[in-house]
């Protein structure tokens, strides 16, 4: 999703937030212009790969929790993996081997998190790519420093943008293999 679509959706979560506060019903109902808004964002969500049931659950996730719409992408996704994305629900959690798909889960996350461009999405190489524990995802076409970014954050050379850390679920951690490859291991 580009910069311009995530700030539509966000801004239409901002206006279904209101709306459902308004005391005139007519108003906070579907039909009407809380169902119109959810509607529109349900759309924009399918253009980003999410099927309807996903973009209703992150969106009621989201207006639950009071987070961010793309928050609320990221802990749907992982529920539906079985594992959090935000480690700081899960703090004693422990993976005792990165799968195949909590690997994908993490290169969908930093892709999303550094607004990638699907054709150009991290990969997750085979358990065999190389001779070190964990996953490998490549990421060719990512931001510069993307390897360093994920763990850190901050801010690539000539670029105006600051990113934060990656969100990573509890137990895992990262490291840079060279400036397109990260692997993922188990903190065991």
């Amino acid at each position: 999703m580009d910069t311009t679509t995530r700030g539509i959706a966000e801004d239409l979560l901002l206006l279904m937030r209101r709306l459902n506060q308004a005391d005139d019903q007519k108003l906070a109902r579907d039909p009407g212009p809380y169902g119109h808004a959810q509607r529109a964002l349900i759309a924009i969500l399918e253009t980003a790969d999410w099927g309807p049931a996903h973009a209703s659950e992150a969106i009621q996730h989201a207006m639950q929790e009071g987070c961010t719409l793309f928050d609320a992408m990221m802990a749907t996704r992982a529920d539906e993996c079985g594992t959090a994305i935000n480690g700081a629900s899960t703090v004693n959690a422990s993976i005792a081997e990165i799968s195949d798909e909590l690997a994908q889960q993490i290169a969908d996350a930093i892709g999303e998190h550094f607004h990638g461009d699907r054709n150009y999405w991290p990969k997750v190489m085979d358990a065999d790519w190389d001779d070190g524990d964990g996953r490998v995802i490549v990421w060719e076409h990512g931001v510069d420093e993307w390897t360093f970014l994920v763990s850190h954050g901050g801010r690539p050379d000539y670029s105006p943008i600051e990113y934060e850390p990656v969100p990573l679920p509890a137990g895992v951690w990262v490291e840079a293999v060279n400036h397109c490859a990260l692997r993922v291991m188990s903190r065991e």
